[in-house]
């Protein structure tokens, strides 16, 4: 689309729904990012994203992509996300191998929605340089599970926001060539709640470690599953990282793009707060289950893109990409707590995923633009020994749709809708306490 070389801006707005079946036999924690960084790509499954190069959000995919428009622009979009998980228990079992005790045995809808903002700019600065920014989500989770449901020792609650504010340059030597780079500056806030088996922690002392002596948990009234309490953990951490890409126009139809997006270290600093039984103060107090400061590392995994846009005629094109990301990196989630208590392990030994889409495109006029695209969206997650209730996830097909309408020369209002398939997916996982 050519836009004018005065001030334009985009309004947008996007709906994704993500159908998810859950069929768990135990549970645990894990994984999450996301692409929902531009509506206008929404339309396509966002295929082709490291060559389009067809608004500000260019900045996000490719940077080097801000060379190939003209005039400032902003661009402002809005994502909806309704998730759908469901669990459906299949015999689950407490450790003490006794059948768990459930008020709530599903948990309900652990699906939360949310809406997911974005905002780009772009601006042309002397000579063959152009400036552009970028404020986006690049990672997220939130489901949260009814109280007392079966896996409530793995997770109740599971919130994870970020926000990576993005400045970024773009340089084109020729008028086939441009690269671009760009700086990230990112916020991360973590926060993880989960039942705690008090009357459980007590019988692993007394009956499996020996470290209580024995009637310890009778005197105290504790029983396995009878005495349950709540741990909540909380942090927050600003990093940094990197992105870069070039673009080449191979001919006036063709365009290739790659990208990359570094790896961001971040050490989120917290604390851990407990609920606890009075009866099971003690206990708790023995193994460090008190209210106290807690840290945790985790890298967020470096992807590489490369993708292509076509145009077949003035009307049609199409574009298609593959897109990488290091998710062995996460090869295990723990939490160090400044008590007595033992860290927190959760080992998750991910795999690096792929990301395969195709879209097209049809302009019948100067007005309207029509999209639609598919894409596999492989997980991470190797295996149901691997897999949490935090995040039930399984390979994703998208479906997609969308338009543009240039209402004004300086207006653009993009509307895009996907639907995510996803099996059903199984937890094989054990927790202890």
């Amino acid at each position: 689309m050519s836009l004018p070389s005065h001030q334009t801006f985009k309004a947008a707005f996007a709906i994704l729904l993500l159908g998810l079946g859950v069929a768990t036999k135990n549970a645990h924690a894990a994984g999450f990012a996301i692409i929902e960084h531009s509506v206008r790509g929404l339309g396509n499954a966002f295929a082709g994203s490291p060559a389009n190069a067809e608004d500000a959000s260019t900045v996000f995919f490719n940077p080097a992509g801000l060379a190939y428009l003209e005039g400032p622009q902003a661009d402002i979009g809005a994502h909806v996300l309704i998730p759908n998980a469901r669990f459906t228990d299949q015999a689950s079992t407490h450790f003490t191998t006794a059948p768990l005790d459930v008020n709530n045995e599903d948990g309900g809808n652990a699906g939360v929605a949310a809406v997911v903002p974005n905002f780009y700019y772009r601006r042309p600065l002397k000579q063959e340089w152009t400036f552009g920014f970028g404020m986006n989500a690049p990672f997220g989770l939130a489901t949260d599970y009814d109280n007392g449901w079966v896996g409530r020792y793995h997770a109740l609650a599971s919130e994870l926001k970020t926000v990576n504010l993005n400045p970024s340059l773009a340089f084109r030597p020729s008028d086939t060539l441009s690269i671009g780079f760009g700086v990230n500056a990112q916020y991360i806030e973590a926060r993880l709640t989960n039942a705690v088996d008090f009357g459980g922690i007590c019988f692993l002392g007394e009956n499996v470690t020996m470290t209580l002596p024995g009637g310890t948990c009778a005197g105290l009234n504790l029983a396995p599953q009878a005495n349950d309490g709540e741990a909540e953990v909380t942090g927050d951490d600003w990093s940094w990282g990197y992105n870069l890409g070039f673009m080449w126009q191979a001919t006036p139809h063709t365009r290739f793009g790659a990208a990359y997006r570094s790896r961001v270290k971040h050490r989120l600093e917290g604390e851990a707060e407990f609920q606890t039984p009075a009866n099971a103060a003690a206990i708790a107090a023995a193994q460090g289950l008190v209210d106290t400061d807690a840290t945790a590392k985790i890298t967020l995994p470096d992807s590489l893109s490369i993708g292509f846009s076509h145009a077949i005629d003035s009307q049609w094109s199409v574009n298609g990409d593959i897109t990488w990301t290091n998710w062995s990196l996460l090869d295990e989630l723990r939490i160090e707590f400044d008590s007595a208590a033992a860290d927190s392990v959760v080992t998750t030994n991910w795999r690096d995923s792929n990301r395969y889409s195709l879209g097209v495109s049809y302009r019948p006029d100067n007005r309207w633009t029509w999209r639609a695209g598919i894409a596999l969206d492989e997980s991470p997650v190797p295996d149901a020994a691997a897999r949490t209730p935090r995040i039930p996830d399984h390979d994703r097909t998208w479906v997609s749709l969308g338009f543009s309408y240039q209402s004004y020369d300086q207006l653009t209002i993009d509307v895009g809708y996907a639907h995510l398939f996803i099996k059903d997916t199984s937890v094989d996982n054990t927790a202890t306490g």
